[in-house]
């Protein structure tokens, strides 16, 4: 009520407004400023705090729902990894045997060839032992031969 008074004595002094004029304008400024729901800053702050809650209330979910994610994520991944690891171990497992398998199958090879080769040395040996018991045979038949033509030529 104070205002208006003030306003009304204002709008009557000032303005030259006639008292009943003055105080109609003075009831208009006064519904107008009632209904046109100002804003303090009182309720600015409040509304800023209500605000404020609701990010950090926000910002918790998010939080919490990122947690949820990175779990799923790690489970997730370490249920890849065993997976690739089990088929890793099991492509490890199958080469070894294959391996083995070579292995075993160059063993064999290389002991035929080891059989092979000592039975081309032993004959090579033979031979070889033929021909110097030939040679040396030869040997003792010529010198005998010279031997006997010697003789023959020196009677």
């Amino acid at each position: 009520m104070a205002i208006r008074a003030e306003a009304v004595d204002i709008l009557v002094r000032k303005s030259r407004f006639e008292p009943e004029v003055a105080l109609g304008v003075a009831e208009a400024i006064e519904v107008s400023i009632s209904l046109a729901e100002l804003v303090t800053v009182p309720v600015l702050d409040a509304r800023l705090q209500e605000l404020r809650h609701e990010f950090k209330a926000d910002v918790q979910v998010l939080r919490g729902e990122i947690q949820t994610v990175r779990a799923e994520f790690k489970a997730e991944l370490a249920s890849e990894m065993g997976k690739m690891h089990a088929l890793l171990a099991n492509e490890l497992g199958k080469m070894r045997i294959e391996m083995q398998k070579m292995h075993a199958d160059m063993q064999v090879e290389m002991q035929k060839l080891h059989a092979e080769l000592h039975t081309e040395l032993q004959r090579v040996r033979a031979d070889l032992v033929r021909w110097v018991f030939l040679t040396m045979l030869g040997s003792v038949a010529l010198s005998a031969s010279a031997t006997t033509a010697l003789k023959l030529l020196g009677n």
